[in-house]
């Protein structure tokens, strides 16, 4: 997904290039299940590159703000 359609588009956070079964994910934000439906149906859906999708919605969130030294 190189186009600038979806991450141009402001639920987009981040795009995440994938190796695996899976190409890419995308990190959106949006108000409720209604709109994240309509981002996929109305805009996802409607690019030639995508052949299908599926959605995952998070719950909960941690994140650890640095990352500690690495064994070598």
């Amino acid at each position: 997904m190189d186009g600038p359609d979806e991450r141009e588009r402001p639920e987009v956070l981040s795009t995440f290039c994938l190796a695996g079964s899976d190409d890419f994910v995308l990190h959106v934000a949006v108000q409720d299940v209604d709109r994240l439906h309509g981002f996929l149906i109305d805009h996802l859906s409607k690019r030639k590159e995508v052949a299908g999708f599926r959605t995952s919605v998070v719950y909960r969130h941690t994140r650890t703000p640095e990352v500690a030294a690495l064994p070598e």
